[in-house]
């Protein structure tokens, strides 16, 4: 019995659940990446990475020695993609933001508006109400018109 809960224990809460980014990872302008390139250890943001894999490899290029050369530039190109990776999502995130914002805004306008003026609502139902009223009372008269002319097209007949 001991044995069961000892084993429970070592269980991780999370155990077998995936978030609904997995397999993505969710990088940020600062995440400091640690990359073992051609030339030892670098560590640094996409960016800075980025520029010091450019200088690698112009550096190489100019010594002469073309392989190093097209490593660093193929370091640099993965971490040029990956800081325009980075700044697609930031500037998906930050176009998200604003339109969220300025729905809100209008939410917020046209609750005030509705807010201002609760006795122009009213006025408005109640004018509205009136109008369908109205419009069934027309239709009525005119349905009775139409029922008395029919009337008097049958007496007129019945005479001739």
């Amino acid at each position: 019995m001991r044995q069961n809960q000892a084993q429970n224990q070592k269980r991780s809460r999370g155990r077998g659940r995936r978030n609904g980014n997995y397999g993505q990872t969710n990088f940020n302008r600062n995440t400091t990446f640690e990359s073992n390139g051609p030339e030892g250890r670098l560590r640094g943001n996409a960016q800075q990475l980025y520029e010091k894999y450019t200088a690698l490899a112009n550096d190489a290029n100019s010594a002469g020695e073309r392989i190093s050369a097209e490593a660093c530039s193929q370091f640099a190109d993965h971490y040029y993609r990956i800081n325009q990776t980075i700044a697609l999502a930031a500037e998906q995130q930050r176009r998200t933001q604003e339109e969220q914002r300025a729905s809100r805004r209008a939410a917020h306008t046209h609750g005030e508006r509705a807010s201002d003026s609760p006795a122009s609502a009213e006025d408005s139902q109640l004018e509205t109400a009136q109008a369908d009223t109205q419009t069934a009372t027309d239709d009525n008269q005119t349905i009775t018109e139409d029922a008395s002319e029919v009337k008097d097209q049958d007496t007129s007949e019945a005479v001739a």
